[in-house]
Order: C-alpha cells, then structure tokens, then sequence
C-alpha cells in the first residue's frame, strides 16, 4: 500500500508519507479492528483494511496541512481523526447495503414511515456532521455517534479535556447553523 500512496504525491513529500505510514499504519489497523470487532461486523479486518487505506488516501491528499515541526501526538491525533471518519464511512456504506432490520419492516406500514423519516433526519445530521471542520467533526462523531465520554474523547485524541469541552461546544454551534432549514421532529 505504502508503494500506492507514494504515487499520489509529488516526490517531496514522499518522506513524510513514509514517516506517518511507518509509524501509524500498525496502530491504526489495530484501532480500526478494535472498532470493528467491537460492533460485532463479521468481516472486522477487511473493513479495518479498508478503513485504514482510504484514511492514508485522505492523509496524502493533504500532507500538507500536517506540521511536521509538531509533537507526534498531534499527528497520531489528526491521523486517528480521519480513521474515526473513515470508520463510520465503512460502516455506513455496509449498513446501507448489507443490513436488513426485520424489526423495522415487521411494523405496521405508519410505524414503517416514521422510523423511515427518524433515519433520514439522522442521516442528514451526520452529513452535516462530516461537513464540518476536522477537528469539530471527529469530536462530534465521537460523541454523538460513537457515545464516547470527554475522558475517552481526550485520551482517544491526545487532547485536554478543556479542548474537547471547546470543541464540543464550537462544532454544536456550527452543526446547529449548518442545519438551519433542516426540521427535526421531537
């Protein structure tokens, strides 16, 4: 894969791509299948290899913004971010495709709708969620989607939790404006 990203950037910044590859792809592959594990997908690691592959696709595609002059937690930070979002990726794409709730389509034809427009509405929140500016999305995601605490958003980031607070606070703002003209129901 490493031979692959190489071909996507300009020969100058071919070693900072091998200095993340080397470094993060171990960690973020057993992240990624950590992730998946836990949520029970039977095919965990080729989602994770997927996962993993389309973030280093992201991470070359904007070497650039990554300040090499910065501590590594900060760059583990910004890599795990985009895996985070990759992660949901995968697991929305699958969802869409491979899940069938029987539960769902076992109700009566109103109760069928209802739920229908529920999982539209969600839909479009995480759109609007991945919209946003990296570091608001992944703290959203986080927290919103994925139920994690502050602490574990913290940890998970390698931010304060006083960061997390602002960014929490901040992203909400911005998710709220971005979402004017959506109504949501209840």
């Amino acid at each position: 894969m490493l031979q692959f990203l190489l071909t996507l950037s300009d020969e100058s910044d071919h070693e900072k791509i091998e200095h993340i590859y080397d470094t993060y792809h171990d960690y973020m592959l057993r992240f990624a299948v950590s992730k998946f594990h836990a949520r029970g997908r039977a095919n965990f690691r080729y989602d994770a290899e997927d996962a993993v592959q389309n973030a280093f696709v992201k991470i070359v595609k904007h070497i650039n913004r990554i300040d090499f002059s910065r501590d590594d937690q900060d760059i583990k930070s910004y890599c795990l971010s985009i895996l985070c979002n990759e992660i949901y990726n995968v697991m929305e794409d699958n969802r869409k495709f491979f899940e069938f709730n029987e539960e769902l389509y076992s109700k009566n034809e109103y109760n069928f709708v209802e739920e229908l427009e529920m999982q539209e509405t969600y839909d479009e929140v995480v759109k609007a969620i991945e919209a946003l500016d990296e570091k608001y999305s992944s703290t959203l995601y986080l927290a919103l989607c994925d139920e994690m605490s502050i602490k574990q958003i913290s940890k998970l980031m390698g931010i304060s939790t006083k960061t997390v607070y602002t960014r929490l606070s901040r992203g909400k703002k911005l998710l709220l404006d971005s979402l004017k003209g959506v109504i949501i129901d209840g």
